[in-house]
């Protein structure tokens, strides 16, 4: 077979069809994965993920090259220091979250307040949920779009979703109490980002070059989802199907879930609504893609090398890459850790994991 550029092979892939080979690829890198990999042998220059899959020789990750169409709020906040000490800061950011950030040490901060608490703070932020502003493209985006078309690279858009993106209005655990403390303000955010869609997609969904839609929500924690499968079914299955429509009718080919956590009694609720699959099928949450296969036939699925094992080495990496093969012979499915590389991944375990790997991809009747 002649070799696809990378969006063909991605595509044949996730849609079952015979490959040159299975694309080489990662979600992505935690800053502090590149600071101990240069440590250990990773060249200097290398400090992203793009310098890493040049380094590597891996595709360009999906996770990290979206088109660059804003769809959170716009125009967002300024981002301004309420307070600062010698050892923190107080910031609010451009969704206008107040949080604590360390200053000197890069920790998950301390979420303060966020902008939606109820029906009136929602009503405030309406203008900046207009999916009709066109300062909401880039204003480079038919030359880039035409550049990536040119490159054969993978052409994906992120659409921060029903659950994902009322999540960072309100925080998390705000959210999931409104759905039985305000429904109605529930429905509202939930319909009012399938307008969103409607109103912002048109535009790029015309090109005809989208490959693949990521319809981000993280939505489950290590042991379930974070809101009951029945409420999902009731309140946001009718908002995917809708979304949904709106892809097909545009020609999108690929629409998958990004959802961390034990993601299993969400999938037969996608599947339902029209949706292709999900990643990155976390192995501690019990996510395993050989599992959701069985259960979710043609389910597409990315991800679920357990990043524990990987990290453990060689024998972790073969064994992990064994357990995967019946898929990757399946198809329809493309291994890599099941969320980014953490820094407990040795880069000298990490090199030899991305070359068993390639090997398997390259040919998937190999023994490993």
């Amino acid at each position: 077979m002649a070799e696809l550029s990378q969006s063909e092979r991605f595509l044949r892939c996730m849609c079952f069809e015979p490959v040159d080979r299975i694309p080489l690829m990662e979600m992505g890198y935690w800053p502090e994965t590149l600071d101990r990999w240069h440590l250990e042998g990773l060249p200097k220059w290398a400090t992203d993920v793009r310098h890493v899959e040049a380094c590597l020789g891996l595709d360009i990750s999906f996770n990290l090259n979206w088109l660059e169409i804003n769809d959170r709020l716009q125009p967002p906040f300024e981002r301004t220091i309420v307070e600062e000490t010698e050892t923190h800061e107080i910031i609010r950011d451009e969704m206008g979250v107040l949080l604590r950030q360390q200053k000197h040490h890069r920790s998950i901060p301390q979420y303060l307040r966020f902008p939606v608490q109820n029906e009136a703070d929602y009503a405030e932020l309406q203008f900046r949920l207009d999916g009709r502003d066109p300062s909401r493209y880039a204003a480079d985006f038919e030359e880039d779009l035409a550049w990536r078309r040119q490159r054969g690279e993978i052409v994906g858009l992120n659409f921060r979703a029903f659950f994902g993106f009322p999540r960072a209005l309100m925080g998390l655990e705000n959210w999931c109490l409104a759905f039985y403390e305000q429904p109605e303000l529930v429905r509202r955010m939930i319909w009012d980002r399938v307008q969103l869609a409607k109103d912002l997609l048109p535009r790029v969904l015309a090109t005809g070059a989208v490959d693949l839609v990521q319809v981000w929500e993280d939505m489950a924690y290590k042991s379930a989802p974070l809101v009951s499968p029945r409420l999902v079914r009731a309140l946001m299955q009718p908002a995917y199907e809708e979304l949904v429509t709106l892809l097909r009718d545009g020609g999108v080919p690929l629409i998958m879930v990004d959802c961390d956590g034990r993601v299993n009694d969400l999938v037969p609720i996608y599947l339902d609504a029209g949706i292709d699959g999900t990643h990155p099928c976390e192995m501690a949450a019990g996510a395993d893609p050989v599992e959701l296969r069985r259960l979710y036939p043609g389910c597409r699925l990315m991800g679920g090398l357990d990043k524990r094992l990987i990290a453990a080495g060689p024998d972790g990496v073969d064994a992990e890459l064994r357990r995967v093969q019946p898929l990757v012979r399946e198809g329809g499915y493309i291994p890599f850790l099941d969320h980014f590389v953490p820094p407990d991944v040795p880069y000298e375990t990490y090199t030899y994991y991305v070359e068993r790997r390639r090997e398997l991809l390259a040919n998937p009747s190999l023994r490993i």
